[in-house]
């Protein structure tokens, strides 16, 4: 079997999720569950198919590597899910990063920004 970890979109807001240890949804795929056994795939169905906020629940194979002095890095192998993990594709100024000041499109953003106004 290949190591696993669980993905969906939250349903308030469309955002790329990942099932944690804990039985909540995050962000980061970094701090996904990881699936290497038939039984823990098995769980992290049964838990994903009862939470109601998010939408699009399915497994992606990912590849675990340790980098040295820091935790583990979640790689998804395929490119499709490498661009939902970690932002788009075009240019690294555009990737899925949080820095200290700066724009956060989850707090700085409000309806009157987004619409241009």
């Amino acid at each position: 079997m290949t190591t696993q970890i669980m993905t969906a979109n939250k349903l308030s807001d469309g955002a790329v999720v990942f099932l944690g240890y804990d039985g909540a949804w995050t962000r980061q795929v970094d701090d996904a569950r990881i699936a290497e056994r038939d039984e823990d795939v098995a769980d992290m169905q049964a838990e994903a198919s009862e939470s109601a906020e998010v939408v699009d629940r399915y497994l992606i194979d990912v590849e675990i590597r340790a980098a040295e002095g820091s935790g583990r890095f979640v790689k998804p192998t395929q490119y499709r899910e490498r661009i939902r993990a970690f932002g788009p594709s075009t240019h690294p100024a555009f990737a899925k990063k949080m820095v200290p000041e700066h724009f956060d499109p989850r707090t700085d953003a409000s309806s009157v920004f987004m619409n241009g106004i």
